[in-house]
């Protein structure tokens, strides 16, 4: 298929490249001069606007860093909505508003343009490897046009209902994720200073009922190791978190645990300037607090044990 790609970041440009290995010719378009040369050699078209790539392709997926970003390049004047022909299709994976989401699709439907929200889960490898979960809001006869799109860079698709629906089921996953994560930190962390050693409390935690994402793939991979290579940045796993309490407000659900979890990334982000670190260094914050420093015995321990936790 032809498509337009606005947005070619740490998970747009992966996306891209799955797509381009998949066969489908696309035409991208980015503030990165850099990039846009990177994908040129790819075979990749760059647009010279974002009214020329939405005239010459009828499916336009954007991939940005927040809803402001996606409002302004679809909305703005000389965004896509400029140049984009009935029938068109805007389909945007940022993890995104789901209320900004619905006025943007508000405002494309008086010009006869389709959209769908489908952020997605998994992370840079299953980008790369075609198998992210992608979760898609929106009509179901636009949803079924571009299956094939979602098909070439995911393995879990799924259909959740109305638009905006998809980017309030992203939130809410993070919202589990950086939950999970932060409880086993601090579990770690009493633990260390009960004086257990953190691999070994991994793997019984990983064979019995408190495992999770984050103790399986990120705390030893990522934390104990000294890495910190999630490539997600703080950040944006605090303006998810965001996205998902004002969910829960306006659904009028007390949320206390989620409401403290987000407390805590909030603090997290301000002291740390989240926009610059990997959202897995939340250890360094609870390590802080908790007088523990979760990789002081830097990756040599790291490689001897990790065998023993992925068994």
């Amino acid at each position: 298929m032809n498509l337009g790609l606005v947005g070619l970041g740490n998970m747009g440009g992966r996306i891209g490249k799955r797509l381009i290995e998949q066969g489908h010719q696309l035409h991208v378009y980015d503030v990165n001069r850099d990039t846009l040369n990177e994908f040129q050699s790819l075979g990749a078209k760059i647009a010279d606007s974002l009214t020329e790539l939405a005239k010459e392709n009828k499916y336009v997926l954007t991939i940005l860093p927040n809803a402001d970003i996606v409002k302004d390049v679809i909305l703005a004047e000389n965004g896509l909505l400029s140049g984009l022909e009935p029938s068109s299709v805007v389909i945007d994976m940022t993890s995104s508003i789901p209320e900004v989401t619905k006025e943007i699709y508000g405002e494309l439907k008086k010009k006869k343009i389709e959209m769908l929200d489908a952020p997605v889960s998994g992370g840079v490898k299953k980008a790369e490897d075609g198998s992210l979960a992608i979760m898609v809001g929106g009509e179901a006869a636009t949803y079924k046009r571009v299956i094939p799109i979602f098909k070439s860079i995911g393995s879990k698709i799924t259909h959740v209902g109305e638009i905006g629906t998809g980017h309030a089921v992203k939130a809410l996953n993070n919202l589990i994720s950086a939950t999970t994560l932060a409880a086993t930190l601090e579990a770690i962390a009493i633990g260390m200073k009960a004086g257990l050693d953190p691999y070994k409390m991994l793997d019984i935690v990983n064979n019995s009922t408190g495992k999770n994402n984050s103790s399986e793939n990120k705390v030893a991979q990522q934390i104990l190791s000294g890495k910190y290579e999630g490539r997600f940045t703080l950040d944006l796993m605090y303006k998810d978190l965001t996205t998902a309490i004002n969910i829960a407000k306006a659904a009028e659900v007390p949320s206390p645990i989620s409401h403290s979890v987000v407390d805590l990334w909030g603090d997290a982000e301000t002291q740390m300037e989240g926009k610059n670190v990997d959202h897995t260094e939340i250890a360094r914050y609870i390590g802080g607090m908790s007088g523990v420093d979760f990789d002081k015995r830097g990756s040599k321990i790291y490689s001897e044990c990790s065998k023993s936790i992925d068994n």
